[in-house]
């Protein structure tokens, strides 16, 4: 069994051991311009979806703007030198900084085999920021994996063997010292982190994990294009998945139709969460190694949620909550419509210009003047986030509290345009059931624009 090369490498010995470690590239759907996806979707051939030549999706002009808002974040925090690490291969834990920064992925196994001589290049690589310099990207495998005319950085560093300690060798050599932050630091293994520090004791590792947030969360135009794209295919992909279901069909075979319709627009997805029962109280499915293969009862309360990076590494997760057979009791109508309305609600507060706090604010007012406290069950069933090549770890929690659910910090700062936001709220009652749903939209000058074209009730 062989790979294919990069092009204009020559051919590496391959086995089967190795080819289960080999296959790392740039990201697949970067050569795919989203105006050409939209035109396509259904359209049959996935040949006819791609753009001609090997073009990457941004252009380097892209990347030089993130850099600068980079640079600019590393100095108002009084960084010269930031380290942002990833794990891709077989996840999406922290890939979309590094790819973000650099159009670079890798998607071997994620199960390399290590040892004291050796750690993981097929899973973990990293771009090394410095004060006035490009973007570098340092990678344990050799370039013999990877098509360097698909990649966008100032250069690329091998280190074969055992990168962390390469790394070491080269922070050294390159005289970096004092406060060093590190992004991804939450996934970084400890027995590779203990190395680096090992043999930087010049180095003070400081963790950063929301630096990048900042310079990410307002979308270019090329972007928000791109999000365009990913909220057709998501619409697509949610509306074949809840008339299935509605339909009576059964949940695995759902989750094939919704899979199907983001796959032939050049798509993918993280989870297909699908769920359901008579009174279901869960609204997203645990079946996180397969899918449900039951048929929901006329009657069942349904739950369907899509999510993860649905075009070009770009993250949405809608959700919508239906009946089977549309034909539902009075509770559960009144359960379902009243969720959808408070979502509703939701997207029409959000508006550029007021601060995250006063939003929330404004959700919790929305919520005691409807009566929806009681069925929210605490500020967990009522939030928003951000999205983007990764879910943002800063939500926009519900009420005046600065931890939003789960331990999240509240979004710094006023609302502005360009920022892709959700909006999504979980109403339960005893002996009915619970229901969800969530809207990804685009705020605009005016207010917002919804990506998730599914239509909110099909009773």
């Amino acid at each position: 069994m062989t790979r294919p090369k990069a092009p204009g490498c020559a051919d590496p010995p391959m086995g089967r051991r190795a080819f289960l470690r080999s296959s790392a590239s740039s990201a697949l759907l970067a050569s795919v311009t989203p105006g050409l996806i939209r035109e396509a979707r259904g359209a049959g051939s996935l040949a006819a979806q791609r753009a001609a030549g090997s073009a990457i999706f941004f252009g380097r002009d892209e990347y030089l703007a993130r850099w600068t808002r980079v640079q600019a974040a590393m100095s108002s925090a009084g960084y010269e030198n930031v380290i942002v690490w990833q794990r891709s291969a077989s996840t999406y834990d922290k890939v979309g900084n590094v790819y973000w920064l650099t159009n670079f992925v890798s998607n071997g196994t994620g199960q390399d085999p290590w040892s004291d001589s050796t750690d993981e290049p097929w899973t973990f690589a990293a771009v090394l920021l410095r004060k006035g310099h490009e973007p570098e990207l340092h990678i344990g495998m050799s370039r013999d994996y990877i098509d360097a005319s698909r990649i966008v950085c100032g250069k690329i560093v091998v280190h074969e063997g055992h990168m962390a300690a390469k790394l070491a060798e080269y922070l050294r050599s390159e005289r970096i010292e004092g406060r060093v932050a590190v992004v991804g630091d939450d996934v970084y293994p400890g027995v590779f982190d203990r190395v680096l520090r090992a043999h930087t004791p010049q180095i003070e590792w400081v963790t950063e994990e929301l630096l990048l947030e900042g310079p990410q969360l307002i979308k270019s135009a090329r972007e928000l294009e791109l999000y365009r794209t990913a909220g057709a295919l998501v619409t697509d992909a949610l509306t074949a998945a809840v008339e299935a279901m509605i339909a009576g069909e059964r949940a695995c075979e759902a989750a094939a139709r919704a899979a199907a319709a983001i796959m032939r627009g050049g798509g993918g997805f993280h989870r297909i969460s699908i769920s359901h029962g008579p009174a279901s109280q869960v609204p997203v499915s645990y079946d996180f190694y397969g899918y449900d293969m039951r048929a929901p009862a006329p009657g069942d309360l349904i739950s369907v949620w899509i999510y993860g990076p649905i075009f070009a590494g770009y993250w949405m997760d809608p959700g919508r909550t239906v009946i089977c057979g549309k034909h539902p009791a009075h509770a559960q109508r009144v359960l379902v419509e009243r969720c959808a309305r408070l979502v509703e609600d939701m997207v029409k507060a959000i508006a550029p210009g007021i601060t995250a706090r006063d939003l929330g604010i404004r959700w919790e007012a929305l919520a005691r003047e409807g009566g929806y406290l009681e069925e929210l069950g605490g500020d967990g069933g009522m939030f928003g986030h951000g999205l983007g090549t990764s879910f943002p770890t800063q939500l926009l929690p519900m009420g005046d509290h600065d931890p939003g659910p789960f331990g999240y910090q509240r979004l710094k700062g006023p609302i502005q345009p360009g920022m892709v936001l959700t909006a999504e709220a979980f109403l339960s009652r005893d002996g009915v059931g619970a229901a969800g749903f969530e809207n990804n939209v685009i705020v605009t000058a005016t207010g917002t624009e919804r990506l998730d074209r599914t239509p909110m009730l099909f009773m």
